[in-house]
């Protein structure tokens, strides 16, 4: 068997972490999880997998990530109304952290 040296794409795909290295199938296996919840992810807007030629949904390592995340999220119990919860928390700390950095930036200008 001779070994080549990956092409500079190559070594480009296998480092980026957003290339769309995964099938469906394979990112279910990898997931354990079934196509069907990887399809539910992409239809509520979560994850927007890569399209082959032929159509077919291909994965990134951090699309894969994050959907391992939700799988442990409501593997956990969370119901939506817990979702729901935690997303007005996020909300919240967000626009302090926004309003915070506004004002450090005003501080940086005087």
């Amino acid at each position: 068997m001779t070994d080549h040296p990956p092409t500079d794409r190559a070594a480009t795909a296998f480092d980026d972490d957003d290339y769309p290295a995964y099938t469906m199938g394979r990112a279910a296996d990898m997931l354990g999880v079934t196509p069907e919840f990887l399809r539910s992810l992409d239809a509520t807007g979560l994850l927007s997998p890569d399209r082959s030629t032929g159509g077919h949904r291909r994965y990134s390592r951090t699309q894969l990530t994050l959907a391992a995340r939700v799988r442990e999220l409501l593997d956990a119990g969370h119901t939506v109304l817990t979702a729901a919860c935690r997303i007005a928390e996020l909300e919240r700390d967000l626009a302090a952290a926004h309003t915070r950095l506004t004002e450090l930036e005003h501080d940086g200008t005087r």
